[in-house]
């Protein structure tokens, strides 16, 4: 018997919270032609979505590209086609096909070494464009998938959006999904006027899991691996509630909730206490890293955040104040609520707490 709840990695099928209402959503507007942009904090599940998608989709090809860690074009260039060569088959078939899709290149090199093919494109914008348009020009229905888009910012050499969305505009047969877990940069690339993607895509800020939906995918998980022990309403109300929502930590917490009631052969709610300890014992190192990282004003109004105290209450300057929210907003550490700022991750502020 192993445990049903996965955390920390892309979960697909029926490891996967359904997130029902937002898969169809977007499958439809992805069905119709319209460009995408999913933005969410980290660990929201967003990779585990565009997969699960992928999946749901019926008569179109669907490609993966995971832009974390490029810093220049190459970089660029190098994921994009190596993604394509594999959905295509390999390099064999991409060369069989070459002239259909990148007539237009200018110069590309193939070097051999021990873990493969490296393919190399000179980027000059004429190859740039041919290397976006592969999709376009492969036949049919496609939907391509940027996973960590915001990095696409570190490449300075070219106006690499401006070029991209110059081509992908007029494209007739392929779709683009642009997600991204750095917010700032997110909404900067597709809700600022000036910047060339303003407008070009359906922009999803995805949210905490439904209670409903989350808590009835717990209670199927729970009860068809440990029939024996008896699962309270409550219990996973209270999993649910602790987690926030995220997903990230609803998995966890079901994940050690299910050990306990394992090896106890019992479940009561002072287990969901128990849980969280171990929780906030394994991610204590991450967060003192984080903490370690910050100014003096910013660790006074985080904490000020963390007590659902207005940071406006400290014996700061009103300027401290709202500078030491920005740059933690940038971090991503804490977001604007309907009426205050909240932290990102709940398990943060239940340290701090048990720090202080």
């Amino acid at each position: 018997m192993h445990n049903p709840f996965k955390f920390g990695v892309v979960v697909k099928g029926a490891d996967f919270c359904d997130r029902q209402m937002e898969m169809a959503e977007i499958e439809s507007d992805i069905a119709s032609g319209i460009n995408i942009t999913i933005i969410s904090p980290r660990r929201y599940g967003k990779t585990s979505l565009i997969l699960n998608l992928f999946d749901r989709l019926e008569g179109i090809e669907s490609v993966y590209i995971d832009l974390m860690g490029i810093t220049s074009i190459n970089d660029f260039l190098d994921v994009y086609a190596h993604a394509f060569l594999e959905k295509i088959g390999g390099m064999q078939r991409f060369f069989e096909l070459a002239k259909k899709i990148i007539p237009g290149i200018e110069k590309m090199e193939l070097n051999f070494g021990p873990v493969g093919v490296d393919l190399k494109v000179s980027p000059t914008i004429r190859n740039v464009e041919e290397i976006i348009s592969i999709p376009e020009r492969l036949g049919g229905r496609v939907v391509v998938a940027f996973d960590e888009f915001q990095e696409i910012t570190n490449v300075k050499e070219i106006d690499l959006l401006s070029v991209f969305r110059k081509k992908a505009q007029m494209f007739k047969n392929t779709t683009f999904i642009f997600a991204g877990s750095r917010r700032h940069v997110m909404n900067d690339i597709f809700s600022n006027a000036e910047k060339p993607f303003y407008r070009f895509s359906k922009v999803y800020n995805l949210e905490p899991l439904g209670k409903s939906e989350a808590i009835g995918f717990l209670r199927h998980k729970f009860n068809s691996t440990i029939e024996e022990v008896e699962i309270d309403s409550d219990l996973l109300e209270h999993i649910y509630e602790v987690s926030n929502g995220h997903p990230y930590y609803v998995q966890y917490m079901s994940h050690m909730i299910w050990n306990i009631a394992v090896e106890s052969g019992k479940l009561e709610l002072e287990d969901v206490e128990r849980a969280v300890k171990k929780v906030l014992q394994s991610e204590r190192s991450m967060y003192e890293m984080l903490w370690d990282s910050l100014s003096s004003n910013q660790k006074a109004v985080l904490k000020n955040i963390a007590y659902d105290i207005s940071p406006y209450e400290l014996n700061m300057s009103a300027g401290s104040v709202k500078t030491a929210l920005d740059k933690l907003v940038k971090m991503d550490v804490i977001q604007k609520g309907e009426k205050r700022y909240e932290l990102v991750d709940p398990f943060l502020g239940m340290w701090m707490k048990g720090n202080s």
